[in-house]
């Protein structure tokens, strides 16, 4: 079902009693919710498996003690909800297309937010906001919540604003005056320079990116069949508990009996679990577990090292993660005979409905899809069992009303979830694909587990210094894989060789061109990837051009003469200028140099011949090949010292040699020529 609100009708001709019977929300022909319910369910328009809230609860507590629904709020209730029904109803003003139903319920956050402050200050209708109140309220928001989000939260007077042809209780004027949320705020640039849209979120450091996908591996690799071994043998156990305690309670009440549980089921679930933790905890302390606690901590650990694998090496956004079921993982022959990897899921960000997508994946997560498959197993089960207790119950012709409504949305909830790949169990035993927040509860300890504390060295490029402190855990968030992701494939994509690189190598420009090219993969990710390796390559533009950095190479005599000239050259932002010399120029990593050739070049001759780059035009080298030129000289020594190198060999060696000891020297390496060792087959030794 589609998440715009196609369904909705024009309420403006309406009458109110008429308005109230209007229908919010349905499943097939099922009523869900109507205008006049205190609580709006959205679930049929919330595609994503893992929000945290589906419904509107209008019975919000108030700061005088009241709620919303009662009586002398009446104005105001009747306010929000026609403005969010006409929000969801009509296209945005602005961007001229629907919202989505998620749009709604953050409209409704921000909303609620302002709806408190109105009582506190006991104002009771939208008509008495004055621009000297909106400003009012902005200053009531200082220092609460981060600038990006107080815009946001501001913002929600503009389109209420916007949409007074469709409302009643209206603003009596533009809520800003002169001036504008983003002002307000603090914040003068919005996260934008030049037109550039500047990301707020973070790049997981490589140092810290390390220590968690070690962590994480080695769980997979190392721990998981253990781990799930152990499960197996507690739910072995725990089934055997169940089935002689079944008979002796049905023995004991033929006919059932009450309790504080919701049903005897639950009950007797309550009941083994005491039964057998004696056993269940010597069997951990047998195994080296401390406790059952310690044990169930531990599987916690592992899914959530399942989820970080998945996340680091595909790129997926945590709605889409959530998304991935049993069967998710596929291996596919490309054009060229190239067997790819690829993660098989769903796409909502920049889709109305969900979108079947893939992502490409490196062989490692494949080992954590099977084990997060074998993880969810018993949870699976028990889902699959309670959707057949559900169906059979729903059979039944004597349902009251709302208890089969009841049942109805439990039904729905588990069919949603029951193939989920990673999941979680909450309240009543509801079993659920791993929601966000979850989620990003499980990494932040899985960030300590891993030891990821920052260092001095990790904040360099952090944007939010508040959130990211020297000694402490790095706030490790879901939504910071897909950036991280971007990067270091854009690092990749550019030949900087670092850790992971045997993840990232089916990257390559090829890749991106093959995954560009066939329908059903993640075009989003594909722009954020592209988008990043721009601004990696204006970002070293940019320090080449500026700076007094030393370069080596053709290329990089030629900018240093550049640099070096007398004329005064302007650019009202050197970020920007670099950015647009990005449509003229491409920088290519070898490993050894920077390579700006275009048209024909060397064909890649480059890549193994590291001398035949030096006596290119295009061939740039600075200090972040430093080290590769060391390691180059050292071979080179090592090599010379072989007893047996032949003449052409040793020539070569020694070409090599000088070559990078130049090449270090214009870095700024103090480096003594290396004495060449004579070698027993030249004309002074020969036999």
């Amino acid at each position: 079902m589609s998440s715009i609100g196609s369904h909705l009708v024009d309420i403006r001709p309406l009458h109110a009693p008429d308005i109230a019977d209007v229908v919010i929300s349905r499943r097939g022909s099922r009523v869900m919710s109507q205008y006049r319910d205190n609580v709006w369910d959205l679930a049929p328009y919330l595609p994503v498996k893992n929000l945290r809230q589906s419904t509107i609860h209008f019975d919000i507590a108030l700061p005088d003690g009241s709620v919303l629904t009662d009586p002398q709020h009446a104005p105001l209730l009747a306010a929000a909800k026609r403005f969010l029904y006409m929000r969801w109803r009509i296209k945005a003003p602005h961007s001229r297309k629907y919202i989505a139903a998620k749009t709604v319920m953050n409209n409704w956050s921000q909303l609620r937010l302002l709806l408190k402050w109105m009582v506190l200050q006991g104002i009771a209708s939208f008509s008495a906001l004055t621009p000297e109140l909106c400003l009012a309220y902005a200053a009531s928001q200082e220092g609460k919540l981060k600038s990006s989000t107080r815009v946001i939260n501001l913002q929600i007077l503009s389109t209420y604003y916007d949409l007074r042809s469709h409302l009643i209780d209206n603003l009596p004027g533009y809520p800003w005056s002169d001036t504008v949320p983003l002002a307000l705020a603090g914040t003068r640039h919005g996260h934008r320079m030049n037109g550039q849209r500047q990301s707020t979120t973070e790049v997981i450091p490589l140092r810290i990116l390390r220590l968690l996908v070690q962590k994480a591996l080695d769980l997979i690799e190392n721990r998981a069949a253990h781990l799930l071994d152990i499960r197996d043998r507690i739910l072995h156990y725990k089934r055997d508990i169940a089935r002689s305690l079944r008979i002796t309670h049905r023995a004991r009440y033929p006919q059932g009996f009450s309790s504080i549980y919701r049903d005897e089921d639950t009950y007797l679930s309550v009941r083994v679990s005491h039964l057998a933790s004696q056993h269940i905890n010597a069997l951990c302390a047998e195994q080296g577990l401390v406790s059952h606690a310690e044990f169930k901590k531990q599987m916690i650990h592992l899914r959530t090292a399942c989820y970080l694998v998945c996340a680091v090496f595909s790129g997926m956004r945590d709605a889409e993660l959530a998304s991935l079921e049993i069967g998710c993982f596929s291996r596919k022959e490309g054009d060229d005979g190239e067997t790819f990897c690829w993660l098989r899921g769903l796409t909502y960000k920049l889709e109305a409905d969900p979108m079947p997508a893939e992502w490409m994946v490196p062989d490692v997560v494949e080992k954590a899809v099977r084990v997060a498959t074998r993880l969810g197993e018993p949870q699976r089960a028990r889902c699959q069992a309670r959707r057949t207790r559900l169906e059979a119950m729903l059979s039944e012709d004597t349902l009251p009303a709302a208890v089969r409504n009841a049942l109805l949305l439990e039904l729905d909830e588990t069919r949603k979830h029951q193939y989920a790949l990673m999941v979680t169990e909450r309240e009543q035993g509801r079993i659920l694909a791993l929601s966000g927040c979850v989620a990003i509860a499980c990494l932040r300890d899985f960030a300590t587990l891993a030891g990821a504390i920052v260092e001095p060295s990790d904040v360099d490029g952090v944007s939010d210094h508040a959130a990211v402190s020297v000694g402490q855990p790095w706030p490790l968030a879901s939504h910071q894989f897909r950036r991280t992701f971007a990067a270091y494939v854009a690092h990749h994509l550019m030949g900087d060789l670092r850790y992971l690189r045997e993840h990232f190598k089916h990257w390559s420009m090829d890749m991106t061109l093959y995954y560009a090219k066939q329908e059903g993969h993640d075009q989003a990710l594909l722009a954020d990837v592209l988008s990043e390796r721009d601004e990696l390559q204006a970002v070293m533009l940019e320090t080449w051009l500026a700076t007094e950095i030393p370069l080596s190479g053709k290329g990089g005599k030629r900018l240093l003469a550049y640099r070096q000239r007398g004329e005064v050259k302007t650019v009202k932002n050197l970020r920007d200028f670099c950015r647009q010399l990005g449509d003229d120029v491409f920088i290519r990593g070898t490993g050894h140099s920077w390579c700006m050739a275009s048209g024909g070049g060397c064909d890649g001759f480059g890549l193994y011949d590291a001398l035949h780059c030096l006596s290119c035009e295009n061939g740039l080298i600075d200090g972040t090949q430093r080290p590769v030129w060391r390691e180059i000289r050292q071979q080179q020594i090592d090599v010379l010292r072989c007893p047996d190198l032949g003449l052409p060999s040793r020539a070569r060696c020694v070409d090599h040699l000088r070559e990078a000891e130049r090449i270090l020297r214009e870095l700024g390496d103090q480096v003594s020529p290396y004495v060449i060792p004579t070698s027993p087959f030249s004309e002074g030794n020969k036999p």
